[in-house]
């Protein structure tokens, strides 16, 4: 019977057995280690304490209980922190976490315990008491810089509309950006992108309040969305998300920044940038001050010109297939060649065809790699980046039906001989799409892999002595140029990282250039642009992070670009290769910008699943397949019908595939729909389970990677060789075990 001076036993209680209790104890244990490896705080394991039996133990014996710590502040009565620790956690781990995630330094950090009558400080070496104040801060989160003039963005397109909406979701409105164009989208959707122009890419990987963090009552995981949305729909998207978070007030439409001066020192903190703004239609120009100027100059806005022979006899049009400069009234029936190979190349070889062109010629020096949509929508699902070895499997299904030829054997594939690991690496990427492939098995797209010497009338004249006839209009789409007058604006000759002229408050991020990747996080830009915001935004709230950075030598390790006028290349136009190497160099200095994408692994997994779960989007796919062939045939192009290549039994094993290439399992239909809420971690909440610990494989692998790793207590030891008690065998033989650990 229950004592009853501590009441009846509750029914759990009663039927939990010893294997039971040592189960949950084991969890709670996990759960610990998690929150603690979360602050930063070194877990020292039991199992580094555990022998065999009959062995005599040697070395210093370690308290590995868990506990609490719970802090107040001298500052402050109304604000406490709890924490987990251990028994054995040392006040200077405690020390170096607290003022890790505060960004302030160690040594101004003292806690204060207690005991009796009286008050002491402990030392480093100590372990941490149970109850401490807290001295040598204000708060126990991180400051946010105030700034005494507003930030400033200049381009209200896909990445500074981003931007905006990072800054208001976080409630800082003191912002101010401006753009020439009449309504926000930016130059490559307002003018670039042509009327019949779609979204490549599904549009869950592309919504522009991307992440788990923008996320709003009103803009949840996109639905009601076209899945491959066209140009009005677009600018719908971003009208639509501007409106909802707020930011039209803070807009500045219909502007041109003509002139940027810098006001004080450049290594100053209270230096600040004077704008000069003038109406695109002409009036009084404004004097606007900001304290940070974000620039997003986009995709390049000049057309590279390359003028061939003989095109004043070509007799026929020449155009660049941007801005509707393409007649589409007048392509039924007739032959249209396009110079280029790039993703605007293939989006006009489509809406050539859409148009009735009878047959395309892409002409292009060498033949880049596509993508059709599955492999593309695979990868925007998957939690961690997909290996490029699995993108070329989930190509081939495609390649092999349309006669595309191995792409393992194409010229921008770098593997190894046994096909375990690829990288890819070529000028352009990917043009995304079923449609192209299709297009050429009915003969309406032909890849003609040669370069133009010379025009006569509506023929194009090879380099290898092929000759082509009938062409009626020629699109060259044979990429885009910077301008100079943004590096005239910044008076900058380099881009150092990210930065205008080495300037951190001056950063600059446009759609680079190119392909290089391993393993692939994405095919959009979307997903890329909210992490790089994301760590722009962090840098200019903290400055006293980046000035530590600085004093470690972030600068010097930061990569460089200069103006190139022989190739017409200004400073601030760089390749994929160069922005991925600048940020990934900023996150391993500031690695507190990494804990802002905690979330994205698994929002990726559930966003796209809810957007466009697989049933649904095969059926899109399958749908899209059959209208154009649908649309072919009746263009008189006869061809047997032709199946659609992917199936949901075979995505089922690349979900196999790909769990066993990465460690991490995924079902082709998704999450469970009753997981709890993803949850982002706010900045400064210390203390608090980590989201990722909700799955018990993380724990599990964090366990592993705790065990791998004794260097930090190594390191804190006075007696290193004695420090962990010996046991007769390796790591590699730890069984994970709970009735051998005392937790």
């Amino acid at each position: 019977m229950a004592d009853a001076k501590q009441g009846p036993a509750s029914a759990r209680e009663r039927s939990l057995s010893p294997t039971l209790k040592l189960h949950d104890k084991r969890n709670r244990a996990l759960e610990s280690m998690a929150k603690m490896s979360s602050m930063g705080l070194h877990v020292f394991h039991p199992q580094w304490q555990t022998v065999q039996q009959g062995v005599m133990p040697r070395g210093r014996q370690y308290s590995t209980s868990f506990r609490t710590v719970k802090m107040k502040l001298m500052s402050s009565s109304s604000e406490a922190l709890s924490i987990s620790v251990q028994t054995c956690t040392k006040v200077q781990d405690v020390r170096d976490a607290l003022a890790h995630a505060l960004s302030v330094s160690p040594d101004s950090i003292d806690f204060l315990e207690k005991r009796g009558c009286t008050t002491r400080k402990q030392s480093g070496c100590e372990e941490i008491a149970s109850v401490v104040t807290v001295k040598g801060i204000r708060s126990f989160r991180e400051d946010i810089h105030q700034w005494p003039h507003p930030v400033g963005i200049i381009g209200c397109g896909y990445a500074g509309l981003k931007t905006a909406m990072m800054y208001a979701k976080s409630g800082n409105y003191n912002f101010v950006s401006f753009d020439r164009n009449s309504k926000v989208g930016g130059y490559c959707w307002i003018t670039a992108a042509n009327e019949h122009s779609k979204l490549q890419t599904e549009f869950g990987a592309f919504h522009c309040w991307w992440g788990q963090d923008f996320v709003t009552e009103a803009c949840q995981y996109p639905s009601g969305w076209e899945a491959w949305p066209k140009k009005v729909d677009v600018l719908r998207h971003f009208q639509f998300a501007a409106e909802q978070y707020g930011i039209f007030p803070n807009l500045q439409l219909n502007s041109n920044v003509a002139r940027m001066d810098i006001v004080g020192d450049v290594a100053a903190l209270d230096h600040h940038y004077k704008l000069i703004v003038t109406h695109v239609g002409g009036g009084d120009s404004r004097e606007v001050n900001v304290s940070v100027l974000y620039s997003f100059p986009g995709s390049m806005t000049r057309n590279r010109i390359i003028n061939y022979p003989g095109e004043d006899a070509f007799g026929g049009l020449v155009a660049y297939g941007m801005n509707d400069d393409c007649p589409y009234h007048e392509l039924p029936g007739r032959n249209v060649a396009i110079l280029g190979n790039g993703a605007f190349a293939v989006e006009n070889a489509r809406t050539a065809v859409e148009h009735a062109a009878h047959k395309v010629f892409l002409l292009t020096r060498r033949k880049n790699l596509a993508s059709p949509r599955v492999p593309c929508w695979f990868v925007h699902q998957g939690p961690a980046p997909t290996p490029g070895k699995m993108v070329l499997d989930m190509f081939k299904p495609m390649y092999q039906l349309a006669g595309f030829g191995d792409p393992w054997k194409y010229w921008s594939v770098h593997a190894s001989n046994d096909r375990s690991r690829a990288t890819i690496i070529q000028n352009s990427r990917f043009g995304i799409g079923d449609v192209t492939f299709l297009m050429v098995m009915y003969g309406k797209l032909e890849y003609v892999e040669d370069t133009l010497k010379r025009l006569t009338y509506q023929t194009l004249h090879l380099t290898s002595g092929r000759t082509i006839k009938d062409i009626y209009i020629i699109l060259k789409s044979l990429g885009l140029l910077g301008d100079f007058a943004f590096d005239r604006l910044h008076r900058m000759d380099k881009l150092l990282g990210l930065f205008c002229d080495g300037d951190w408050r001056r950063p600059v991020s446009l759609d680079a250039i190119g392909l290089n990747a391993a393993n692939f996080t994405t095919f959009s830009a979307g997903i890329g642009m909210a992490g790089l915001v994301r760590g722009l935004k962090y840098l200019h709230d903290h400055p006293n992070e980046y000035d530590r950075a600085v004093e470690a030598g972030f600068l010097k390790q930061l990569p460089v670009n200069r103006a190139d006028e022989s190739l017409d290349k200004p400073a601030y136009v760089v390749d994929v290769k160069y922005t991925m190497s600048a940020s990934i160099i900023l996150e391993s200095m500031l690695p507190k910008i990494s804990l802002l994408h905690a979330t994205d692994p698994e929002y990726k997994y559930r966003m796209i699943h809810a957007a466009h779960p697989i049933d649904f989007f095969l059926q899109e796919c399958v749908e899209d397949w059959d209208k154009y062939q649908e649309m072919f045939r009746k263009q008189g192009f006869d061809h047997e019908y032709v199946p659609y290549p992917y199936t949901k039994d075979m995505i089922e094993g690349y979900c196999k595939e790909y769990g066993r290439l990465t460690g991490i399992e995924i079902n082709v239909d998704g999450p469970p729909k009753d997981l709890p809420e993803l949850k982002v971690r706010e900045p400064g909440a210390l203390g608090e389970t980590p989201t990722w610990a909700q799955d018990q494989s993380n724990l599990r692998n964090m366990e592993k990677q705790l065990l791998k790793d004794k260097s930090w207590w190594s390191q804190a030891s006075t007696t290193k060789e004695d420090l962990f008690l010996r046991s007769d065998y390796g790591l590699d033989q730890i069984k994970f075990n709970a009735t051998h650990v005392q937790y």
